[in-house]
Formats: C-alpha cells, structure tokens, sequence
C-alpha cells in the first residue's frame, strides 16, 4: 500500500512540475528583437559572421527572452529561412521556418508578413527591430518596391548584386504600421539611416529609432557586444550603450561611426521649432560650402551632396534667435535622446571630409534642403523628397523652396 502511495505521489508531483513548466514555457518574453537580413545582394557574404556574432551576444540574454533572425541572402540552393538563436552551444541556431521559394525581402508586404508571423509565434511585452542591410535613408523615386534606393536590396535571383529592387521609407513605414504591435526601438544597422525625414516616418511605429547618419563599414554593427544592449530593459540604458558600442566600430579612415537615438514621441514639436527657424531662411543666400555632410551619391557629380547635418544647417542660416529658440527646443523635447559624435567616418565613393565636425555644430541626424541646384542632377531629389511626411509638416513648399 505505501508503495502504490508513493508511486502516486510521485506523478502527481511530476505532472505538477511538467505543468509548471509548460506555463513558463508557453509564457510571454519579456522582450522579442527580430533581426531583419536583407542580404541577397553585395552583404550577403557578410551576413553569416555578423549571425555568429549574434550567437555570441545571445549568451548574455534571459532565456525569457527571443532573438529571431529572418535571413535572405544569395545562394542558388537556399530559400529565406528564419532561425531563433539560443544559448546553446550545441545548437546555437534552430531553424523555425523554412520557405519553399525565394522572394523579395524587399517587398514591403512579404516584410509584414515575415515580422507578423514572429510577433505571433514568439509573443512578447516589447519588441525590437533590427534592420540589417544596405540602405541610402529617404532616397526614392517610386512608391512600392523601387529601383531606387531606400533599404534592403533584393537582387531577386539569388546573386550577389546590388542591382535589384529596394525598398522605400514610406512603404516600410506602411508595413510596420500594419503589424499587431509597435516596436519599443527600431536600430537601422544600414548606411546613412539617421534623417530626420526617416525617423519622422517612423514615429508612428517605434518609440526609439537609432541609426547613423553616416556610411557605415561592410561588416556592420558589432553584435557581440550590441545584442545584450537591445535586451537592456531600461531604456535609457538601452540606447546609450548601443550608441556607445556602435560608436566603437573603427574604419580604414581610423574613425567611429557617428550615431543617434531620437525619442520619436517628441519629434512633433521639432516640426513646429524646424518650421519657425525656416521661415527666417532666405532660399537665395544658402550657402553650403562647409557643412558637414554625409551622403554624396558618387554615380553622378562628386559635389552632389544631399545629406546635410540639420543642426549645422540650421546654426549657419537660421536667424539667431531663431536658431537659439529651436536649439532650446530641441533640447526641452529631448528629441534627440543620445549622440555619439566623431570626426570622421566611413567614406563611402566621393565623400570627402572638407568640412570641421565640433561639438557645436554636429547634430547627428542629416536634413535634405530642396535647392535649385537637384532639378539638374541624375536623380530629382526635390520630386523625391515630397513623397515624405515631414517635407509637407515643416513646409517646404510654403516656404518658397
């Protein structure tokens, strides 16, 4: 009799644990990143030892905690798949969807569906975006899937080649905005990412965006040491220590990579401070000689400069007190939440540094000013930028540019 007794105190004690269990199991993160790779281009071959990097920096996480990675790069035998990385040495990458076929990761409705699917499979109390690839900010010429660029080329053949079709800002902002949760931070591990025109497009999805606004080295971010900072439950913790860590990257121009983390709940009252001090500018005394900048689009004329640090835009043309009020603004909304400056980056084609980056003048996010001069280059850029949301909100048209 005591024997049946302890038998039966013995599964009913087991069964109470494998129930316990399974609750944790099935229970929600606290926090689920998803890593976007968009790779079937010129990264692609870049794209398995930032993925080992990633598995490194997994080791540091809760185990409470997801860290998926949709994975697209080129390669004629191999489909997109999506792997969740563990702390397990034995099976650091398990494999949790395969696709049949291939397609483009570029196409802002396969994005949805690919980042809805995770959301649904690994529910969490937050969410984390990473977008790995290549990217040129707001660029664009079309709607949809362009052949323009944006970010996350596709050469939709499975080769290593940037010619393919891109994805635009404001058909990512649509894809985002139609998933079942906004995301806590969205980190851009891709060229010339931190505009002001992006992260306006984005305020609506994302609580913190953090980019550079520079080019950025082929091998990206360092996700040894970035992975346990996105995990980072404090929020202030979380995107200094990115900022900091991705910062450190170095170059062949022995320089860091300039970065920023904007708080996007506060950009619209940036809108209105922006709006003021533009209205003081006189469209025909703009003088960019100097400015710091930090896109140069190399397939045309080498003093094509489009990307323009807004701080130092704004401190050169903007009336004093004009300037001073949006300076104060800026600060009192606390948009800008973190920068990490540097007086030299990666030089991607014919950027060249002849311009002094100071404390004063850096701002860390890059603005495009419609001249008269883009009417006549390769790629309209004053057609281009009218297809973003904070090009009507500051007025740009109304101004007489």
């Amino acid at each position: 009799m005591r024997k049946i007794l302890f038998y039966i105190v013995l599964v009913l004690t087991c069964v109470a644990c494998s129930s316990k269990d399974d609750v944790e199991l099935r229970k929600p993160a606290k926090r689920t990143v998803m890593v976007y790779v968009a790779a079937e281009n010129t990264l692609s071959g870049n794209a398995q030892s930032d993925i080992n990097e990633m598995i490194q920096g997994v080791k540091s996480i809760s185990k409470y905690d997801n860290l998926i990675v949709f994975v697209d790069r080129a390669g004629s035998q191999e489909s997109p798949f999506i792997i969740r990385l563990q702390d397990n040495d034995k099976h650091p990458a398990d494999t949790i969807k395969k696709y049949n076929s291939d397609f483009y990761s570029s196409d802002p409705d396969k994005m949805k569906e690919v980042l809805g699917w995770i959301m649904s499979q690994y529910p969490a109390d937050d969410y984390g975006l990473v977008l790995w690839g290549h990217g040129n900010g707001w660029v664009i010429m079309n709607d949809s899937v362009s052949t323009q660029r944006a970010i996350a080329v596709d050469s939709g053949d499975n080769r290593v080649s940037d010619n393919g079709l891109w994805m635009n800002i404001p058909s990512l902002r649509v894809a985002l905005n139609a998933l079942p949760h906004p995301f806590k931070f969205i980190f851009a591990d891709c060229c010339n990412m931190q505009n002001i025109e992006v992260a306006y497009e984005l305020k609506d999805v994302t609580e913190y965006y953090i980019a550079s606004p520079a080019g950025i080295p082929g091998e990206g971010a360092p996700y040894q040491t970035i992975i346990p900072d996105l995990f980072l439950y404090d929020d202030v913790q979380m995107y200094t220590k990115t900022c900091d860590d991705y910062n450190a990257l170095t170059d062949n121009e022995n320089g860091h990579l300039p970065v920023t983390a904007i708080r996007t709940k506060d950009l619209p009252s940036l809108v209105i401070a922006t709006k003021t001090a533009l209205q003081t500018i006189d469209p025909s005394t703009v003088n960019t000689d100097g400015l710091i900048y930090y896109y140069s689009y190399r397939v045309s004329d080498p003093n094509e400069h489009v990307m323009y640090d807004m701080k130092d835009f704004l401190l050169r043309h903007a009336e004093p007190a004009a300037y001073q009020q949006w300076e104060k603004a800026l600060e009192q909304s606390q948009t800008i939440a973190y920068k990490k400056i540097s007086t030299k980056w990666q030089v991607l084609g014919t950027l060249v540094f002849d311009f002094e980056v100071t404390e004063e003048r850096f701002g860390g996010v890059s603005m495009f000013v419609p001249l008269e001069r883009y009417e006549n280059t390769l790629i309209n850029y004053n057609e281009g930028i009218k297809k973003m949301a904070w090009y009507h909100a500051v007025g740009w048209s109304e101004l007489g540019w």
